[in-house]
């Protein structure tokens, strides 16, 4: 028996043999080959795993996005009547030039459900905008009047200073001109007033009950001093401030903020910067 003889791996028919002889590898134009059939199969299992609404709403849009051929009878009907591609409808050319759009109801709401949806959210999403801008401005008012009465809060402690100033400043200066009172009560700082608490058993303008004690005044005194002080919030510390700095210009040629008696009038209109805080500044 002949010996069978060998392959010879150095021969050039070993090297251009087209099939590899390794198992699993491919290489030249069988690895092209499987990889478009790999590609193939798996675009077909994806499109298989789709659902059927998917797929169907693909196929239609695709023929949808195709222009019409006269293979289309209607299409070859309009062109026996003198119609172009991409002209309009019409006599003069002017009509539709798309075919209608279409639409395809796919959920089980009734006619006109999604149009009435569709207005209820418009609607919807107006009334939040404006509640929204409603609340910014109410949140730019809240905060206008804030910083309002913060600007003036510091406004009426700078007032109530500048006024209690004012007070000491003319009751040394009536006092330095021999007055034993001021020209009006409240030109000078308040005295701090004493009221008097009596007993239950002298019941003498107040009355009292299970043993309580009331307020009652002393004097005629005492009572004038309310009527004073009652008279005294008539006016504003703004106002009683423009007042008494009147007077102490006037009188004495004094400014609380400069903080000077000048010599004269002329003295004070030419050297005080003005009658109000402000000016001082």
């Amino acid at each position: 028996m002949a010996e069978e003889e060998e392959d010879d791996y150095m021969s050039d028919n070993f090297i251009t043999q087209t099939e590899s002889v390794r198992p699993g590898l491919a290489w030249g134009k069988h690895a092209k080959k499987y990889e478009s059939e790999k590609r193939q199969k798996a675009a077909a299992a994806k499109n298989r795993l789709k659902p059927l609404k998917e797929r169907e709403h693909e196929e239609r849009q695709k023929g949808l996005n195709s222009a019409l051929t006269s293979d289309n009878k209607g299409f070859a009907m309009l062109q026996k009547m003198g119609y172009k591609k991409g002209m309009g409808l019409g006599k003069q050319g002017t009509g539709r030039a798309e075919p209608v759009p279409i639409e395809v109801k796919a959920d089980r709401g009734g006619l006109g459900r999604e149009a009435e949806q569709k207005r209820k959210q418009q609607v919807r999403e107006r009334l939040e905008v404006e509640a929204m801008r409603k609340r910014q401005k109410m949140m730019g008012q809240m905060k206008g009047d804030f910083r309002q009465r913060m600007r003036d809060k510091f406004d009426d402690k700078i007032t109530g200073k500048d006024l209690y100033d004012s007070q000491k400043a003319c009751q040394y200066l009536d006092e330095s001109k021999g007055f034993g009172d001021p020209v009006v009560s409240w030109y000078w700082p308040p005295k701090p007033v004493e009221k008097k608490i009596k007993d239950d058993d002298e019941d003498d303008g107040g009355s009292s009950k299970d043993g309580l004690r009331t307020e009652a005044y002393e004097s005629e005194e005492d009572e004038e001093e309310v009527e004073d002080e009652v008279d005294e919030d008539t006016f504003t510390p703004q106002e009683k401030l423009q007042q008494l700095t009147q007077y102490l210009r006037v009188t004495y040629h004094y400014c609380v903020w400069c903080g000077t008696s000048y010599e004269d009038a002329e003295d004070l209109q030419k050297n005080c910067p003005g009658s109000s805080h402000d000016d001082h500044n």
